[in-house]
């Protein structure tokens, strides 16, 4: 018999299915808009439920990850083919945050064998200014908030390494850096 996935699961998926969908809506900034809108709102949502129907898993917690990661993939792919004139002063931003990003994944998988993408509050705030900013972006071509968003996130990308690489164990829902309670000295 097949088992159906708890519904905040099923939300976090449709992110990782609605995200590509902005390729093919590209020319209709409308609809891309309100694409946005949904992926953002679904951002929220999924852990919200998942902390009020006390549904909370690791699996919930790694699929969450994986959605924000395949927006973040998906957007930026979007911006260099459909967007690229806009986007060339925040390549800087991108890449800062990719590299870190990727050393935390790398920290994650040697030290706890898990990939180092949390959920801390730095993140959560990170996510709500991008997607704030990007719907901003689709209807007036102002890149402010995005980039906001993106120094916010620098911030928070190493927030999380310092976590992954100071914490003695992988909580991928702490709150923050002051949530470590003995730092693992090196």
């Amino acid at each position: 018999m097949v088992q159906i996935p708890p519904f905040p699961n099923m939300i976090s998926i449709s992110r990782i299915v609605l995200s590509p969908v902005m390729f093919m809506i590209a020319e209709k900034k409308s609809m891309l808009f309100l694409l946005l809108l949904i992926i953002g709102f679904t951002d929220v949502l999924d852990g919200y439920i998942a902390r009020k129907l006390n549904k909370e898993t690791m699996i919930g917690a790694w699929l969450d990850s994986i959605a924000d990661f395949v927006f973040f993939i998906s957007f930026i792919v979007y911006s260099v083919w459909f967007e690229s004139e806009y986007i060339t002063g925040l390549k800087y931003y991108i890449i800062a945050i990719i590299v870190i990003k990727l050393f935390s994944v790398i920290t994650g998988f040697i030290k706890y064998r898990q990939p180092g993408l949390l959920h801390t509050i730095g993140n959560k705030i990170t996510g709500i200014i991008i997607y704030l900013g990007l719907c901003i972006f689709v209807l007036f071509r102002s890149t402010v908030i995005v980039e906001i968003g993106l120094s916010i996130s620098i911030l928070s990308s190493l927030e999380e390494l310092f976590i992954l690489l100071f914490g003695k164990s992988y909580k991928p829902n702490i709150k923050g850096i002051w949530k470590i309670k003995h730092l693992r000295t090196v």
